[in-house]
């Protein structure tokens, strides 16, 4: 069976119960400034990790998106804070607490993703406490019901494309559908994170915006996962730039060649401070 890795931001980070997470989530879904697509055919997406209370109603719309039509055999999500040097690596089973019921690591898939030599097979990096992957959990649990997952931190270096496209080979090889989701927050500016380049005020806040935030997410869209390996390091424009090279590695593989942004905002809009953070949800 392996471990059970508790949910160690609930409470905190998102609601305690059921009961309010639900609450929120329905709040979240009539939300009419978030783009809503049309059809089922989304098989990716990118969603923020910041409280919900910052960015959960984006993670909502974009994972509800993704889960539309029928249900896939596996739900593969990447994520972590990690720097080029840290190692990639997969969870290869165990279950996961969510408000809505435990998720199962769907262990024959991760095992054998874990066979190559790029991706190291470790239980640590995933048991302790951990935003980018959490609190994503319970719209998966909610909107794709008990379909097993696969969890991977991936290191932004030369191997995170081809983590994305081995996702889908692997998936092939054992006959499994697949839908992929990869976690990532986008400008973090201002003196708590060390990144001041263009000053305070409205200025600094349009450059983050329109500039900085909006090139990652059109580069995102475009499905150039070169570019988080890279550009993204020294522009700071995404937190776990790995994960997102991973995702459009892999949305390539599936064949998709375009995604859909579904919205963008900073923490600025919901707590004005000198600091802030971006947040963006894209479909593919």
């Amino acid at each position: 069976m392996g471990a059970r890795k508790r949910a160690a931001l609930r409470g905190q980070w998102y609601p305690e119960s059921r009961e309010a997470c639900l609450k929120e989530m329905e709040g979240y879904r009539k939300e009419g400034w978030l783009k809503r697509p049309d059809g089922e055919g989304y098989r990716a997406g990118i969603v923020p990790h910041a409280g919900w209370f910052f960015s959960g109603s984006i993670a909502c719309r974009v994972i509800e998106t993704v889960a539309r039509g029928e249900l896939p055999d596996l739900v593969v999500l990447f994520g972590h804070h990690l720097g080029p040097s840290d190692p990639t690596s997969v969870m290869t089973e165990g279950t996961l607490e969510t408000p809505f019921g435990d998720l199962k690591i769907h262990e024959a898939f991760s095992e054998a993703l874990g066979k190559n030599p790029f991706v190291r097979r470790e239980m640590g990096p995933f048991m302790a406490p951990e935003n980018t992957l959490e609190l994503q959990l319970p719209f998966i649990r909610y909107f794709f019901g008990e379909t097993p997952v696969c969890l991977m931190g991936v290191a932004p270096n030369k191997c995170a494309e081809t983590v994305g496209e081995s996702v889908v080979t692997t998936a092939c090889n054992l006959g499994l559908t697949v839908k992929v989701i990869g976690s990532t927050d986008l400008t973090h500016y201002g003196p708590n994170f060390d990144f001041t380049s263009q000053g305070k005020g409205k200025e600094a806040r349009a450059w983050v915006y329109d500039a900085n935030d909006q090139e990652a997410i059109d580069r995102m869209t475009g499905l150039d996962a070169a570019y988080f390996t890279g550009d993204a390091l020294t522009r700071r424009n995404a937190c776990c730039a790995g994960a997102v090279t991973a995702t459009l590695a892999a949305a390539r593989a599936l064949g998709i060649d375009r995604g859909l942004e579904v919205a963008h905002i900073t923490s600025f809009n919901k707590s004005p401070s000198d600091s802030f953070v971006g947040y963006t949800g894209v479909v593919f």
